[in-house]
């Protein structure tokens, strides 16, 4: 099995009322993978200022070249990262994969080449194309992350978990009576690198066998294992 369960203990309807009055209600927040572009926009306004600062000077040709080389294989990573899924037996795998290519190169005496053509690479940016790559992938993820984002979120009341939208139809109720939380095992390229360990997929089924699939959550652990706490306790009137 793929999934790293917290599984809630059982608690009688005393102890569950008398634990729900110091209960108090947790949000959470599901993000798009833009989330994980934050490397791009971060690049991509660290050269742009090095640049302006004649920090970068795109004059020299070793300057330029090794910040377009960073560039293109930081925006290939992330695109690779955030549309391949490596969760669980995959990640594993994928890391298999890897040793075993280096190992390959090392015995083939390959790295040697393989290292001379990445750099004899002439890949060069100007400092205009780095502002537009920083300012413009920035602004979309603060869009995205504080804005989209919090259209839709979810509040997890003792005994009852509810799905809000602001805008438009959508609001949603269901009793955590029987409801099972499991917080999924992590992505190893997405939560664990470019999420720097701090974001993670959330999982609620019901006894209907609906599941509300919560992703990208930050502290996705802590909170899962809060979920936990809180859909076995009684409502509190």
């Amino acid at each position: 099995m793929n999934d790293e369960t917290i599984s809630a203990p059982a608690s009688s309807p005393a102890i569950a009322a008398a634990t729900g009055s110091h209960s108090a209600t947790l949000r959470a927040y599901t993000h798009s993978p833009i989330l994980y572009w934050w490397p791009v926009w971060v690049l991509g306004l660290i050269f742009w200022v090095l640049t302006g600062f004649g920090l970068g000077d795109q004059t020299t040709d070793a300057s330029a070249r090794w910040q377009g080389l960073t560039f293109v294989f930081v925006l290939v990573f992330v695109i690779f990262s955030t549309t391949v899924r490596l969760r669980g037996a995959n990640s594993v795998i994928f890391g298999l994969l890897l040793a075993i290519g280096a190992i390959l190169l090392g015995t083939a005496n390959l790295g040697g080449p393989i290292a001379d053509f990445i750099g004899q690479l002439d890949i060069r940016m100007s400092a205009s194309f780095y502002g537009f790559m920083g300012i413009s992938v920035f602004l979309i993820w603060v869009v995205m992350i504080f804005g989209f984002d919090r259209v839709t979120f979810y509040d997890i009341a003792p005994g009852q978990v509810h799905q809000r939208v602001i805008w438009g139809t959508g609001d949603r109720a269901e009793s955590g009576a029987s409801a099972r939380c499991t917080y999924k095992k992590d992505d190893f390229l997405r939560h664990r690198m470019i999420g720097l360990g701090i974001t993670g997929d959330i999982e609620i089924q019901f006894p209907n066998n609906e599941v509300w699939e919560l992703h990208n959550v930050f502290f996705a652990k802590r909170k899962a294992r809060r979920i936990n706490e809180l859909i076995v306790l009684r409502p509190v009137d």
